[in-house]
């Protein structure tokens, strides 16, 4: 309430001060009109005239004084005065006064100059002669070949200041140095609105425009600021009318290229939108109590309502609870179910772990009393050979050395099982690449001739020297070659490919075959302990996570990609020995 009485009374303020402001405008124009003939007047007379055509001529300069007299005399204007082309007063229509102008140079001042080059002029300033503010009105007086002088008409503007100081209104005039020359208070004339800077109370003092007054008078304005859609000033005065917040209104007069502002008190504006606030605030406190009465009354029932909601807010907390409590013990259960299901698979597993392990070591027995016999099979059949070539039974000989390379080829199979069941130690190793696959190739022979498999591979042009254990290595390619021909048994094409690429400090194994693939789904656990893509009893889903652990601590890594139906390829990245370790184990 406070806030719009307040800007209902700025705005009511603001209109009524522009009504005012027009108003004066129009009688200060009014003023000014009724003696805007008198230049005009004294610039077509033959007495103003004369005297410009022969300013040293004593009669013509009497025709004109007294013209001028009798001019001023009917027109009621404060001086009537002609200026020569030199700026100096050659008639003046108080020529019989003590302080006439007659024979002052006023060349300095701008409406003579103006007047001079525009044809008319309009200047307000104080009297060089009579010290009394006025308002002047040139014209320009034209000869025959130029202009001969300017005739002026100076205004006394006391009437308006009267008129307004009636009105009981606060205004004041400035003009375009933002001096007060016109006021409803007389202690405000001449007094700069804002403060001067010293340049510029430097330059106003220099016009001679407010005749002695001294600039160094207080400044009427302390301070304005915009504010709710107005401008606000400050003024600091000893009378209490003129000191406070006032509102500043302001009417530009262009023409004369002045401001007329009007100062209208804020203190009678805040009382009464106090008394309007206050009565709001009174009405207000009234409709707060009737409603905190029925407040009070809803409050009574909401709470006996709010006690039972409460009793079933915490039943239904303790159903949570109880329920949550048992998805606890559902989720514990299933996890010990879970837990207990793996560890029948992994003692599964250890089992067949076992298994294998015993049967390893059955093989490397076979293999150690199978060398003996095969040695001494080895030392007969060469005695044969040479009775045969004694004898010369061709037929017999050829008989004989086909037995000497199956002998040879079981003497190898058993060598390298002997080899592969050998404990390895982590001492420097370094395997050639095309040895290991030869052996490995070697020792999955009867399986990939049973599954129709062909082989392509071709051996790297150079030796690889890689540094892994010849073992390890050879035991990882088996597992790769075992799962390929597993993956192609009733395949249309059965194709087992080996390439060899060596790249930099590392060579890379790529194991490919022709099978049915591998499905997306199953790739991101194919090297996980116990996973098997294979039928059950087929495998127990270690030889990949084996192999996986073998390349990662000789340093390598092991990758695959698969497609289905199209087959797989799985891709063992190794590194080649350094020359150290090379000259170590030649050592």
């Amino acid at each position: 309430a406070f806030e719009f009485a307040l800007a209902g009374a700025i705005d009511q303020s603001g209109q009524q001060a522009e009504r005012r402001l027009a108003l004066f405008d129009r009688t200060l124009e009014a003023i000014i009109e009724r003696f805007h003939f008198l230049p005009a007047t004294v610039a077509l007379a033959p007495e103003a005239r004369g005297i410009l055509l022969e300013p040293a001529d004593p009669a013509a300069r009497e025709t004109a004084n007294g013209y001028l007299s009798r001019l001023n005399e009917t027109a009621g204007a404060g001086e009537l005065f002609v200026l020569s082309t030199e700026g100096d007063v050659l008639a003046a229509s108080n020529w019989w006064a003590y302080d006439s102008l007659i024979g002052r140079d006023l060349s300095f001042r701008p409406y003579f100059e103006e007047a001079l080059r525009t044809g008319e002029a309009r200047f307000y300033a104080v009297g060089v002669a009579t010290a009394v503010a006025g308002y002047f009105l040139a014209e320009r007086i034209q000869g025959p070949d130029g202009p001969i002088g300017v005739a002026v008409a100076k205004i006394n503007l006391g009437e308006i200041e009267a008129n307004w100081w009636r009105s009981g209104e606060l205004i004041a005039i400035f003009d375009h140095n933002d001096i007060a020359i016109l006021s409803t208070r007389p202690d405000w004339r001449y007094r700069p609105l804002l403060r001067l800077d010293p340049h510029e109370q430097t330059r106003v003092q220099s016009e001679r425009l407010y005749g002695r007054t001294n600039l160094d008078a207080p400044h009427i304005v302390t301070d304005t600021w915009p504010s709710r859609g107005t401008q606000f000033a400050l003024l600091t005065a000893q009378d209490p009318e003129a000191s406070g917040i006032f509102l500043l209104h302001e009417l530009r007069l262009p023409r004369h290229n002045w401001r007329l502002n009007s100062f209208t008190p804020l203190q009678p504006l805040l009382r009464d939108a106090w008394l309007a606030g206050t009565a709001a605030a009174l009405a207000v406190a009234a409709l707060l109590l009737i409603l905190a009465l029925m407040a009070q009354h809803r409050r009574n029932t909401m709470l006996r309502l709010d006690d039972h909601e409460q009793l079933e807010q915490r039943v239904a907390e303790r159903t949570e609870a109880v329920h949550i409590a048992n998805e606890a013990l559902r989720a514990e259960i299933a996890e010990r179910i879970h837990a207990e299901r793996a560890q029948a698979e992994a003692q599964a597993g250890l089992v067949q772990a076992a298994k294998l392990a015993s049967l390893g070591q059955a093989l490397a027995g076979v293999a150690h009393e199978v060398s003996q016999p095969v040695a001494a099979l080895t030392t007969h059949l060469a005695s044969a050979k040479l009775l045969a070539g004694k004898r010369g039974d061709s037929e017999i000989v050829a008989v004989l050395t086909t037995m000497d390379k199956v002998v040879d080829r079981l003497k190898a199979l058993t060598g390298h099982l002997k080899t592969f069941s050998r404990k390895q130690t982590q001492a420097p190793a370094a395997a050639e690449l095309a040895v290991v696959i030869g052996d490995a190739l070697e020792l999955v022979d009867h399986k990939l001739r049973a599954g129709g498999v062909e082989i392509m591979y071709q051996p790297p042009a150079r030796p690889l020297l890689v540094a892994a254990n010849a073992v390890h290595l050879e035991q990882v390619l088996i597992n790769l070659f075992d799962n390929a021909a597993d993956a192609m048994e009733g395949a249309p094409i059965r194709m087992l490919s080996i390439g060899v690429n060596a790249e930099g400090r590392e060579v890379e194994v790529a194991v490919s075959d022709s099978g049915s693939g591998i499905a997306e789904s199953e790739l991101g656990n194919l090297f996980d302990p116990f996973y098997s893509t294979k039928e059950v009893g087929r495998g127990l889903g270690l030889g990949l996570a084996i192999s996986y652990g073998l390349v990662r601590e000789i340093g390598g890594s092991i990758g695959v990609r698969s497609s289905l139906g199209q087959g797989s390829t799985f891709t063992v990245r190794l590194p080649l020995a350094s020359v150290p370790t090379i000259e170590r184990l030649s050592a």
